[in-house]
């Protein structure tokens, strides 16, 4: 995708174009603005297909989930769910669900809605995202309407988290779906504060469900997406008061809020930016070569460039703040060393030419390395040539590879690339669900498959039994010991390098609206707009 600022049309005529009598009758009177770096696909608001795939609103305006889990302080926040129990031995969990609520086509939501949509998850596997089905979980029922039981057949107590945020749908309908995966649902009926409106490639709406179960929210008439092509032009957005949020990962957020009064921003750590290695790929298979690698990355320099310090260099242990006082039994320190990393690499076999360029074991130079990146997304592509820059200084030459969304995320999870910047696609409340979604087998797939999470597919026996030893048990010392073997393991094996803490990228514009989420009010944890906790932020904004 190129990088300059496409035009769009303005909004009213967006909106205007392609909507319905009811809907051009309704005439919101409150309309709260989204903008997205990006260029969202075909009609679809299938809540089981992955997130690249549907469209925005879809988890976090239109369908509900049971519970939401805020990553940064692990509180739960009940949505259809309105409590939850573990039985003793971990092996049953019993969630009551919330009576008088109304599906948007007027029929009852009910326990039974619950358990079709678990059970549909075990009858299409391919729509199991997040491994609920491969993890113990052997049957999910409803024993009343407000009654639902999931039985294990061994334990897995941090299961919850993706139990909590599974999304809901009506059996009613979907019982008759008989291809769930190319299932488009142009006309999604979820339990949300919003229904579906309208859509076109440059903006989406939805709209006040006026049936909502809970009484007198949302406060807003209708929620607007708006698209940009780069997060400059994101920003550009928000500081003209086009749009009230956006989850932008731009390089100062400092910067932006002293652009103006009503610009704010809350930016809390829940996970990290890795440099991912392909560790399938020669010479990313080798551990002498990557560790080499790791250590010639100043990750302080590519954090202080990547985000003018508002952001800080990761831990080499890959554990965030709010949990290393907890969960690192030794402080971890940086292995930063060019001329460590140097040696390290010729010690390993790559030697250097009489030009300084670094050879293969087969004597030849190696290849240019493409790093991928989002294609404009300003933060990555700053960690990118840093790291450039301190590769090429070890012989090592480098590219960057910026690539739309659906080639980006398609290259990581299929193994197509070299080097790529991306988060960590499992975080959570504590460092388990990093290292589970990153090195459990479960996640992974041969190469030109679909990996689900384990993108540098990179496995290791130690790490997925001390997984699963730490999954079976709520024994606090035992989850410990287990910690210290992945961390140490991951440590020494290097299929990543942490670069940065990664932060949720909240930007406000708060001249229309209060009641913005902040570390004061942390009512979730300033989750991205097409998330289940961004409907937290949708149901607490307020017109002025």
């Amino acid at each position: 995708m190129s990088s300059h600022i496409k035009t769009l049309l303005s909004l009213p005529l967006i909106l205007t174009a392609g909507l319905g009598s009811a809907a051009n009758a309704q005439n919101p009177k409150s309309t709260f603005t989204i903008v997205r770096s990006t260029q969202w696909g075909a009609q679809n608001y299938n809540p089981f297909v992955p997130g690249d795939q549907h469209l925005l609103p879809t988890n976090s305006a239109i369908y509900e989930s049971l519970f939401f889990v805020n990553s940064i302080n692990g509180k739960v926040t009940p949505v259809l769910g309105t409590k939850y129990t573990w039985s003793k031995d971990n092996k049953t969990l019993t969630v009551s669900t919330r009576p008088n609520v109304k599906w948007h086509d007027g029929k009852a939501f009910s326990a039974a809605d619950a358990a079709f949509s678990f059970n549909y998850l075990k009858q299409y596997p391919a729509l199991d995202t997040s491994g609920i089905w491969k993890s113990g979980l052997s049957s999910v029922k409803a024993t009343n309407p407000t009654t639902l039981v999931f039985t294990f057949a061994t334990p897995n107590t941090p299961i919850f988290q993706y139990i909590a945020a599974t999304p809901m749908v009506p059996e009613h309908l979907w019982k008759d779906v008989k291809d769930p995966s190319t299932f488009t649902n142009t006309k999604p009926v979820g339990t949300g504060p919003f229904v579906a409106d309208s859509y076109s490639q440059q903006a989406l709406r939805v709209l006040k469900n006026p049936n909502y179960w809970i009484k007198g929210q949302p406060y807003v008439d209708a929620l607007v997406w708006i698209a940009t092509s780069t997060n400059d032009a994101a920003q550009l957005k928000l500081l003209s008061g086009e749009a009230d949020f956006g989850y932008v990962g731009i390089s100062d957020p400092k910067t932006y809020a002293s652009k103006s009064p009503t610009a704010s921003y809350w930016w809390p750590t829940n996970n990290i930016n890795f440099l991912y290695f392909n560790t399938v790929k020669a010479p990313f298979n080798d551990v002498g070569f990557r560790r080499g690698v790791a250590a010639a990355i100043d990750t302080r320099e590519v954090a202080q460039k990547a985000y003018a310090g508002a952001v800080a260099a990761a831990s080499p242990a890959a554990v965030f703040p709010g949990q290393q006082k907890q969960w690192l039994t030794n402080a971890a320190k940086s292995t930063f060393d060019a001329a460590a990393a140097d040696k390290a690499l010729t010690a390993a076999g790559y030697k250097k030419d009489a030009s300084g360029n670094r050879l293969g074991k087969d004597g030849k130079v190696l290849p240019s390395f493409k790093i991928l990146v989002g294609a404009g997304w300003t933060d990555f592509i700053t960690m990118a040539q840093v790291i450039g820059t301190n590769l090429k200084k070890v012989g090592i030459n480098t590219s960057i590879d910026q690539q739309a969304w659906g080639s980006y995320s398609g290259g990581l999870q299929t193994g197509s690339y070299d080097m790529g910047i991306s988060w960590g696609w499992g975080n959570g409340s504590t460092p388990y669900y990093t290292f589970n979604a990153a090195f459990n087998p479960d996640f992974s797939a041969p190469v030109g498959k679909t990996a689900a999470s384990n993108l540098s597919r990179y496995t290791n026996p130690a790490i997925t039994k001390a997984l699963e030893t730490f999954s079976a048990t709520s024994d606090a010392a035992a989850q410990q010991q287990a910690m210290t073997t992945i961390v140490s393991t991951v440590m020494k094996e290097q299929p990543w390098v942490p670069l940065t803490d990664r932060v949720n990228f909240g930007l406000f514009n708060t001249s229309k609206f209060t009641g913005f989420p902040s570390a004061e009010n942390p009512y979730n944890d300033s989750s991205p707009d097409d998330t289940n906790g961004a409907r937290l932020l949708y149901l607490n904004v307020k017109p002025k």
